[in-house]
């Protein structure tokens, strides 16, 4: 199956348990596909009326991955059979999105929304590549686990999307600068760097991965409180594991939150620009601004005004937004192109609809993010349905 799931046994005491979730797509690295997706929707559905589970734990199988993102090679293929569908079939635009996208998304960010609602403590263990729709899940938890083997990373603008996943909420609570750095150039950073920017709550090392399930399941009264226990004392023990890790982005929340005080994203990627020449011949800063120059210029834009519309906004209002955004990305061409060029053909030189960020008009930006009439938009009803989340 691609989600096993399984019961712990919580201490000796009978009918009590943790609820054990594995995504388990390891040659794909636990890439989310559709079905996965359901799996896990229904499992947390059924764990959570259930009075004898009383905690979830979230793994993905292997070493190499928590989960590397959504399956977006279906989405792709999707993408295409519509466009084959159509009758003229080298226009950029489709007349309509696929229906398969709309369920994925829909269902996706309902899942995502369902982990940061859950009424039982969730656990994710995020070792590994933890991308895209990865970070979703892993974001979405109040205890989010990274290790030193963990490789973050928001990479949208390669393909042709845009941050996703409730990244306009959680990029916009980091530091200023520093979501739209991420966002723009998906640059990869660390669990050291996850707990700074708070999307990863502790770090343990890799190793300890069996000694926390068994502390878990050995916890007389579980909760919220006793698991905070046994993580805070699992990371102390810990620290040694993290001490030659080189972290990115703390020493440089200053330097970064000049990005914040840009009015466009021309002025951002220019302030970027002067801090990656200051930053000399550092490779990771270099990296970075070669995937922004090479990213999608579509992308580029839809991440400045993203963050900027999505300021102040409810975790359901995001997700709301995010599928408007997604279900036009599926339509212009810009996703389809990006994925071909990356994983389909893997020529990596995507033929962008524009050649450069200030190509892109502001009306096209716009039109991303309006898609879905209000009273009929297919995540209308996420705070009803699983609850109104409190910051």
């Amino acid at each position: 199956m691609a989600v096993i799931e399984t019961k712990l046994l919580a201490r000796q005491r009978s009918g009590e348990f943790i609820g054990l979730i594995t995504l388990n797509k390891e040659k794909s690295l636990n890439a989310l596909n559709l079905e996965m997706v359901q799996l896990m929707s229904a499992c947390l559905d059924e764990w959570r009326n259930d009075d004898s589970v009383v905690a979830v734990f979230v793994e993905g199988a292997g070493d190499k991955a928590f989960c590397a993102g959504g399956d977006v090679v279906s989405m792709h293929q999707a993408m295409k059979q519509v466009r084959n569908e159509e009758s003229n079939k080298n226009k950029s635009k489709l007349d309509h999105p696929p229906q398969f996208l709309i369920d994925f998304f829909t269902q996706e960010y309902s899942l995502d929304y369902c982990i940061h609602a859950y009424p039982k403590p969730i656990i994710m263990w995020g070792s590994g590549i933890v991308m895209g729709g990865g970070l979703g899940l892993f974001a979405a938890s109040k205890f989010a686990v990274a290790t030193e083997t963990s490789r973050f990373a928001m990479p949208e603008i390669s393909i042709g999307l845009f941050p996703d996943v409730g990244g306009s909420y959680f990029l916009n609570k980091m530091p200023a600068g520093v979501g739209l750095f991420l966002g723009i150039t998906g640059a990869s950073f660390n669990g050291a760097d996850a707990v700074d920017v708070k999307l990863a709550s502790h770090k343990l090392a890799n190793s300890s991965k069996q000694t926390l399930l068994t502390q878990l399941v050995e916890i007389d009264g579980v909760s919220e409180q006793s698991i905070e226990q046994v993580l805070s004392a699992l990371q102390q023990t810990d620290e040694l594991s993290f001490a030659s890790i080189d972290t990115r982005l703390h020493s440089n929340f200053a330097i970064l939150s000049q990005l914040a005080k840009a009015q466009t994203l021309s002025e951002a990627i220019s302030s970027l620009t002067n801090i990656v020449e200051q930053k000399g011949d550092d490779r990771w800063w270099g990296k970075a601004l070669k995937t922004l120059k090479n990213g999608s210029p579509i992308t580029a834009n839809l991440v400045f005004e993203q963050l900027k519309r999505s300021k102040g906004l409810t975790l359901a209002q995001c997700f709301s937004q995010e599928l408007n955004m997604a279900v036009n990305c599926s339509m212009y061409g810009e996703f389809e192109e990006g994925v071909r060029a990356l994983l389909i053909d893997k020529d990596f030189a995507p033929q962008w609809l524009y050649q450069t960020s200030d190509d892109v008009p502001q009306d096209l930006i716009d039109a991303h993010f309006s898609y879905f009439a209000e009273a009929t938009h297919p995540l209308h009803q996420l705070e009803q349905t699983y609850g109104v989340l409190h910051d």
